[in-house]
């Protein structure tokens, strides 16, 4: 369950995310009047958070007004076995991710929506990267089309000429291990303290910004 604690400050911000980020731990990014609380499930895909979000939305209806961020961790379990060079991206997770925008809109009508980017996973097959960059791709162009802030971390994640995975901060092929959370921990408390008034395509804690 995940039930809103009434000693909760009047601020939430929500992650709904994967396994990618669910041993971020809300309690220790929350300060002051400002209350994270993390909502990750292992294996989640697009759909999946579109759940999540409705569950919640249900267990806490005293508490929706208070929602006014929302931080969206979602990809990789759509994407690390998709072959872009014989599929239709735009056509098979584009219509995914506009729903689950349209969704996160009707539930917290008060929150900026923020996706960030799915992190760079090891090269498993010869098209995986172009996978991954597709989406991300989509992902950013989505986010402008629908009002929702893109956050660009990805090059925080590769090596340091900037063309693979960074070993050091993966156990796997696409889980972070401790070091590599203590990086996505600092941009996502970048944007859940970050004062922004209108959406924009990009923006980056260490601005830079990886080509796709």
């Amino acid at each position: 369950s995940s039930g809103i604690n009434a000693e909760y400050g009047e601020k939430l911000c929500l992650i709904f995310g994967t396994s990618i980020t669910e041993h971020v731990k809300g309690d220790m990014m929350s300060k002051g009047s400002r209350t994270v609380v993390n909502i990750s499930q292992s294996g989640a895909n697009i759909n999946d958070i579109k759940q999540l979000a409705s569950d919640f939305h249900h267990e806490n209806l005293s508490s929706i007004h208070k929602v006014d961020k929302i931080i969206v961790s979602v990809g990789t379990n759509d994407v690390k076995f998709y072959n872009c060079w014989k599929r239709d991206m735009r056509k098979d997770i584009k219509p995914k991710l506009v729903s689950l925008i349209k969704i996160l809109k009707q539930l917290f009508p008060s929150a900026e929506i923020h996706f960030h980017t799915m992190l760079p996973i090891k090269l498993m097959y010869k098209y995986t990267a172009d996978s991954v960059h597709q989406f991300n791709n989509l992902l950013l162009e989505t986010c402008s089309q629908n009002g929702c802030f893109f956050f660009d971390c990805f090059s925080r994640f590769l090596d340091e000429r900037g063309v693979l995975c960074n070993q050091v901060l993966f156990r796997d092929s696409y889980h972070l291990n401790s070091a590599g959370l203590k990086v996505l921990c600092r941009a996502l408390k970048f944007i859940v303290y970050s004062n922004l008034f209108n959406p924009h395509p990009r923006y980056s804690l260490y601005n830079r910004s990886y080509p796709f």
